[in-house]
This record gives structure tokens, C-alpha cells and sequence, in this order.
């Protein structure tokens, strides 16, 4: 049976309209894929993820050094982000301490997304059975992929970061058809 993807998001405050922005983007996914999302500061969801996404602003706070530690020592992929921007000296010293990771550089929010999606996009692809994507999605998925890449080629459109209304908090987002038990229907159904 289909796992559902199990997705860390360890980031300071100052991330949290980029947390909220990556909430909506999974929602959006153009696939059927349940995603668990968990993030700062839950620690010991860290050793439960599938993979660990670290979000860099102007500055680091606790515990997100710690959720990085957790995930480097239970083996999790790690997709590095950091937003263009001066950082506190504090951010700095954790950029050059953490220089060993593959940091993916954003220019702005429409950059991050583009960036996550396609990242893990690819993490899908390379794990197909594991999370029960068809041929048909695997396909979706590498279209997907070639108009973020086209996308990013583009001219920003300069749309503005959207308002948190909750989608950053962490949760659960169904895939309906692969989330469901096998044998399971609902109340009612007759057949």
C-alpha cells in the first residue's frame, strides 16, 4: 500500500510566509499524494520524516540547528534553501558551518516554490513505489517539472507573498484513493 510523504520544514519566524507559501504549493501538487507536514519546533518529528526541508532567512533560531542535526543523523534527503538577503551574523556563521549542504539559492518566494516542487518532484520519481505513483504520474510529474524549469526561465511575474491563513501551521493534506484502507468505504455507500 501507498505511503503517505512525511515532509519536515525546519525554518526560523522570519520564514513563515515562506512556510505558508510551500502549505499551498502541496495542496496544489499535480498528483495524488498524501502529504504529512510537520515543522519547527517538533523535534521528534524529525526521526519520522521522509525528507527535511531547511528554509534560511536573514537569521537562525532554535531549534532548527537541532532539526538539522536529527536529520543528517537518521539519514533523511535534505533540500537546502536560502532567500538572497544579508544575514545576521549568526546566519552567516550557520551558512559557512553548514557549507557541506547542496544550498539551493532563492531570489524570492516564486523562486522557493518553483525549487521545492521540482525537488520533490524528483524525490517522487526516484521513489515510485514507495509512495504508489502510476506511469501515467510519473509522466505528470516530468511535465511538471519542465514548466517550473520554463517558468524559472521566465521574467518575474512580481506577484506579492500571500497572507498566512494557515496552510504554514503543518497538517495533513489527503489524497483521495490512496489514503483510504483497502476494503474501507464510506457510511452509506451501497455498494
Amino acid at each position: 500500500m501507498a505511503s503517505q510523504v512525511r515532509l519536515f520544514i525546519s525554518a526560523g519566524p522570519d520564514q513563515e510566509p515562506a512556510r505558508e507559501l510551500l502549505g499551498r504549493a502541496l495542496a496544489e501538487f499535480p498528483i495524488n499524494v498524501g502529504w504529512v507536514i510537520k515543522r519547527t519546533p517538533d523535534v521528534d518529528s524529525v526521526a519520522e520524516s521522509h525528507v527535511f526541508v531547511l528554509l534560511l532567512g536573514v537569521d537562525i533560531t532554535a531549534p532548527v540547528g537541532l532539526e538539522l542535526y536529527w536529520a543528517r543523523r537518521t539519514e533523511k534527503p535534505i533540500f537546502a534553501y536560502r532567500m538572497e538577503t544579508n544575514r545576521t551574523p549568526a546566519g552567516q556563521v550557520f551558512l559557512q558551518e553548514t557549507s557541506v549542504l547542496d544550498w539551493r539559492r532563492c531570489r524570492d518566494l516564486a523562486a522557493l516554490r518553483r525549487h521545492v516542487l521540482a525537488d520533490l518532484s524528483r524525490f517522487l520519481l526516484g521513489n515510485t513505489e514507495r509512495y504508489g505513483i502510476t506511469v501515467l504520474e510519473a509522466e505528470r510529474l516530468r511535465v511538471f517539472i519542465e514548466s517550473l524549469e520554463k517558468a524559472a526561465a521566465e521574467p518575474d511575474s512580481g506577484q506579492p507573498a500571500p497572507k498566512p491563513a494557515g496552510a504554514g501551521g503543518g497538517g495533513v493534506i489527503l489524497a483521495p484513493g490512496k489514503d483510504e484502507p483497502r476494503g474501507a468505504r464510506l457510511i452509506g455507500d451501497r455498494n
